[in-house]
């Protein structure tokens, strides 16, 4: 089965893969060929693939998936493999999003901080090697 991982600056995957494993607002969801056709929204988290038995786990920032059974095509504003995070930023990236949560009080701003924090969060527990 063919999984390719889209942002609007790149493909971050595009290879076979036997499994995908993504996390949906209705909760974790896998994927395996011949799969009945679906589309679905993604929440941000940690999310994974196997290939040739291996586990690659990766961050995707929410966004839609898709399948036909034969490919699964996740699209996202952002996604990173655990190799292309920095985990000093995403740990500033943190502590900017904590901040700015104990100071507002507009629903607006106090979603996109927490928003900004998950974001984040995933980020440190991929590179931490934690799920979830």
């Amino acid at each position: 089965m063919l999984l390719k991982i889209v942002t609007p600056e790149r493909v971050v995957v595009e290879t076979e893969v036997e499994s995908f494993v993504g996390k949906t607002i209705d909760g974790m969801i896998g994927i395996q060929s011949r799969h009945i056709p679906l589309v679905t929204p993604l929440t941000v988290g940690i999310m994974s693939y196997t290939q040739n038995g291996q586990k690659y786990p990766l961050a995707v920032m929410g966004g839609l998936l898709s399948t036909d059974g034969k490919q699964v095509t996740v699209l996202t504003d952002a996604a990173e493999l655990s190799r292309e995070i920095d985990s000093v930023r995403a740990t500033r990236a943190k502590e900017r999003a904590e901040a700015e949560l104990r100071q507002l009080s507009d629903r607006r701003e106090i979603a996109q901080a927490q928003e900004s924090l998950a974001r984040a969060l995933t980020r440190l527990k991929l590179v931490n090697g934690k799920k979830g």
